[in-house]
C-alpha cells in the first residue's frame, strides 16, 4: 500500500509542477522580465526566462514530455499495484480517484495559481525548468524534428496580431493600460495596414500655387488657407514643378516672372499603394513633409503630408488655427455636424448611410467631387438619404459639414443635386 501511495503521490506532484511551470511560463510578461533584468535583483533569472519565452517551444516540449511520461507511467504502475493489493474489482474506482486527483490537484489548481501569481512564482521556476529542459533535450530534439516534418519548425514563436490585440484589451480591462494607451496601440496595428491613398488629400481638394501667379496672390492664398506648403504647378497638378514653402516667399524682393520657380524645392511622387509605415520612414529619412500621390497610370490623384500620416496614429493634430471638436457632434434627431476629413467609411458606419464616390475617401473629398470645384461655406450637396451643408471651410476643403438625414428616403439613391450659396 505504501508503494502505491508513493507512486500516486509522485504522479500528482509531477503533474502539478508541470502545470505550474507551464502556466507561469505563458503568463509572465516580457515587459516585467525586462524591468526585473534592468533592476538587477533577479537579472540572471529574468534573462534566462526571456530566452525561454523567445523560443517557447523548447520549454513547452520539456514540460509536455515530462508530464506525459509521469502520467502514463504513474497510471500504469498504480493500476498494477492496485490490482495486486485491492483486487481487479477496485481498479475502476481507483482510476476515477486518481484521475480526479490529477485533474484538480495536478492541473486546475496549479495552473490557476501560476496564471494569477506569476509575479511571485516565476523566479522560483526558472532554474528547475532550465534543468528539466537540459535533461530532456535529446527527447525534445527528436519530438520537435518529428513534429516539424508535419507542421514545420516549432522554434519560431507563433503570436498573431489578434492575440496581441486581445492582450491589449485585457490590459485595459485590468487597469494596466489607460484608454489613450489602448487607442494608441490599436492605431499602430491599423496604421501598418493603411496605404497612401486612404489618407491623402484628394486632387480636387489640393490648393496649389500656379507658376504664373504674382507673389501677392500667393501670399493671399497662403493667408486664406493657413497652409505652409504648396505644390507649384503649371495650370494644374498634371504639371508639378516642385514645392514652395511660405517662409521662402517672405524674403523675396525680386519681381521676376520666374521667381516662384527659383524657390521651388523638389517634390517627390509616390504610388497610391505605398504603405504608410514605409512612407513615414522615407519622409523621416529625406526630411520631406509632403509628397504627390500617383495612380497606376502615373497621374497625380492627391497629396499626402506628414500630418496626414501622423494623425492616423495619434489622432487629429490641431494647431493654433484649429478648433478642437469631436469628429461627429449630434444635434436634433437626424442632424449631425461631421469633420470634413473623416473617412467616408466611418461616416457610413456611424450614421447608417451608404455614401460613395469613386477615387475619394473623405467626406470633404466626396463633396468636392460632386460640385467639381473647391468648397465654400453654405454649399449644399444632396447625397444618398441625406443633405450635406458646408458650415466651415479652409482652403476650399470642408472642415465641418452638417448632415441632415432624410427619414423618408431610405433605400433610394437620390440624384446628385447641389446648390450654392
Amino acid at each position: 500500500m505504501t508503494i502505491l501511495l508513493i507512486v500516486a503521490g509522485l504522479t500528482v506532484l509531477i503533474s502539478s509542477l508541470c502545470s505550474l511551470f507551464e502556466a507561469t511560463l505563458y503568463s509572465t510578461r516580457l515587459g516585467a522580465l525586462e524591468a526585473e533584468k534592468a533592476e538587477g535583483k533577479y537579472a540572471r533569472r529574468a534573462d534566462r526566462l526571456i530566452a525561454m519565452k523567445t523560443n517557447i517551444a523548447q520549454p513547452t516540449s520539456a514540460i509536455l514530455v515530462l508530464n506525459t511520461v509521469a502520467n502514463t507511467a504513474g497510471a500504469t504502475l498504480c493500476g498494477m499495484y492496485a490490482a495486486q493489493l485491492l483486487g481487479a474489482g477496485w481498479i475502476p474506482a481507483f482510476s476515477v480517484g486518481l484521475t480526479l486527483a490529477i485533474l484538480f490537484v495536478g492541473e486546475i489548481l496549479p495552473k490557476t495559481y501560476g496564471a494569477t501569481h506569476w509575479r511571485t512564482v516565476w523566479p522560483l521556476i526558472v532554474w528547475p525548468l532550465a534543468l528539466m529542459q537540459r535533461g530532456l533535450s535529446p527527447i525534445i530534439r527528436v519530438t520537435q524534428a518529428f513534429a516539424g516534418f508535419f507542421t514545420g519548425s516549432l522554434g519560431t514563436p507563433a503570436v498573431t496580431e489578434d492575440e496581441i490585440r486581445a492582450y491589449i484589451h485585457l490590459g485595459r480591462q485590468e487597469g494596466e493600460l489607460s484608454a489613450s494607451e489602448q487607442r494608441l496601440l490599436n492605431a499602430v496595428f491599423h496604421f501598418d495596414d493603411m496605404l497612401a491613398r486612404q489618407v491623402m488629400v484628394a486632387r480636387q481638394e489640393v490648393v496649389f500655387f500656379d507658376v504664373h501667379w504674382s507673389l501677392e496672390k500667393c501670399l493671399a492664398v497662403a493667408k486664406e488657407t493657413q497652409h505652409t506648403r504648396f505644390p507649384l504647378c503649371v495650370g494644374s497638378l498634371d504639371e508639378v514643378l516642385g514645392l514652395v514653402h511660405v517662409k521662402d516667399l517672405l524674403g523675396i524682393t525680386d519681381s521676376r516672372d520666374d521667381v516662384l520657380r527659383s524657390v521651388a524645392r523638389p517634390l517627390r511622387h509616390i504610388p497610391e499603394t505605398l504603405p504608410l509605415s514605409r512612407l513615414l520612414r522615407e519622409m523621416q529619412r529625406t526630411h520631406q513633409h509632403m509628397a504627390l500621390v500617383d495612380d497606376e497610370y502615373g497621374s497625380v490623384i492627391g497629396v499626402i503630408t506628414m500630418e496626414n500620416i501622423v494623425e492616423q496614429i495619434v489622432g487629429a493634430v490641431q494647431d493654433e488655427f484649429d478648433s478642437e471638436q469631436p469628429d461627429i457632434v449630434p444635434h436634433e434627431p437626424g442632424v449631425f455636424t461631421v469633420r470634413g476629413q473623416l473617412p467616408i467609411e466611418r461616416v457610413n458606419r456611424e450614421l447608417g448611410l451608404e455614401l460613395y464616390a469613386p477615387d475619394v475617401d473623405t467626406l470633404s473629398g466626396l463633396l468636392v467631387s460632386r460640385l467639381d470645384r473647391l468648397l465654400k461655406v453654405g454649399d449644399q450637396v444632396r447625397l444618398r438619404d441625406a443633405v450635406a451643408e458646408v458650415v466651415e471651410e479652409q482652403g476650399g476643403r470642408a472642415i465641418r459639414v452638417r448632415i441632415r438625414i432624410a427619414e423618408n428616403d431610405q433605400g433610394e439613391e437620390s440624384p446628385p443635386e447641389h446648390s450654392e450659396s
